[in-house]
């Protein structure tokens, strides 16, 4: 039995765990793969991440300490992978051996490998070789087989990071918002 996404493609349904093989989440038109139970925790997110990447070694070093600021905080971040200051946030929680939340541009095999365990940039793999399904959450708006938008500014990446991290993805983050009791 398949599903239609958002964009009209020809979706199977879920057939095993999310950290076990990459899965469409039809309530949000997301592709996930990995350890979902992240979206439960306490989640931040770098803002000066985002943008054009015309960071300076500065502001590279200030967003890195952001970073681990929201990991000794017992947080987990949210990051995008597509330019250099999301990268640099994104090495923290692997320094510290904690699980992050990774939005990708582009399908998960183009990021992630064919088989799904590499870890999405050169720099991440110096300090863990392979993706980890079971710690970590990769998302994307594309099928794992799609190509990404080839961008260090992607406004859309971006946008979804803030999105997850402030709870605003209703039917992933958490259930529907109760409606409002009138007092009589």
């Amino acid at each position: 039995m398949s599903v239609l996404n958002c964009c009209g493609q020809v979706v199977p349904r879920r057939v095993a765990p999310f950290r076990e093989e990459p899965g469409f989440y039809e309530p949000a038109g997301l592709w996930l793969y990995g350890n979902v139970k992240l979206f439960e925790a306490n989640l931040a997110f770098v803002a000066p991440a985002a943008g054009p990447d015309t960071h300076t070694p500065d502001e590279l070093d200030a967003i890195e300490r952001y970073a681990e600021e929201i990991v000794l905080g017992s947080k987990i971040l949210v990051c995008g992978v597509h330019n250099t200051a999301h990268q640099r946030a994104a090495v923290v929680p692997l320094r510290w051996g904690s699980p992050r939340i990774v939005v990708l541009s582009g399908g998960f095999r183009h990021h992630l490998g064919e088989n799904l365990d590499l870890e999405p940039f050169r720099a991440a793999r110096l300090w863990r070789y392979k993706w980890d399904p079971l710690t970590d959450l990769a998302v994307s708006w594309r099928a794992p087989e799609k190509k990404p938008t080839f961008a260090r500014h992607n406004p859309t990446v971006d946008r979804l990071v803030r999105r997850i991290a402030s709870g605003e993805r209703v039917g992933v983050l958490s259930p529907p918002p109760e409606p409002l009791a009138l007092a009589m």
